[in-house]
């Protein structure tokens, strides 16, 4: 989902009809179009919520992968690290290029980024582990939502010392 949003927001920055015109030298800038809108729109949100599901589920999904705590750790330390440093080369090195190059060229090494990404990703499917899920989820949702409720008028205590 948020490939096809940053490809749409590439889109948006490459083709001339999906943007608006530049402003003048006055300051005077003519507003988008309704179709300028809703394609810059519906790029934001369907990059907004790839990206919203697909970070802790890779998290997860990585940890999943071992059995023992200390690799689960391990691989934590690795994901986060490289979170990082792929997030400050975003801040640094892409808006440099958007800024003084293009924003299209920009835009489009993300798409590559996201287009590795997902390659790798796909094709080491098979080597997963899977671990099945127990239960339905919204069972424990439901639990959670019914003990809350029999328990709205417990008082806590008046010991706050947290």
């Amino acid at each position: 989902i948020s490939l096809l949003g940053v490809t749409m927001l590439t889109l948006t920055s490459t083709i001339h009809s999906l943007s608006p015109p530049t402003c003048s030298k006055n300051g005077s800038c003519e507003t988008a179009s309704t179709l300028q809108f809703a394609v810059l729109y519906a790029a934001l949100a369907l990059s907004s919520i790839g990206l919203g599901g697909a970070g802790f589920t890779m998290a997860s999904m990585g940890a999943n992968q071992f059995e023992k705590t200390k690799d689960q750790e391990i691989f934590f330390n690795w994901y986060f690290f490289t979170l990082y440093v792929a997030n400050a080369i975003s801040f640094t090195a892409i808006i440099y290029i958007e800024d003084n190059v293009s924003s299209g060229l920009g835009f489009g090494i993300c798409v590559a980024a996201y287009a590795i990404g997902i390659t790798v990703f796909l094709s080491g499917k098979r080597f997963y582990r899977h671990v099945k899920p127990k239960g339905s989820p919204f069972t424990s949702i439901a639990r959670v939502m019914v003990a809350a409720i029999r328990k709205r008028k417990i008082s806590g205590g008046g010991n706050l010392d947290y």
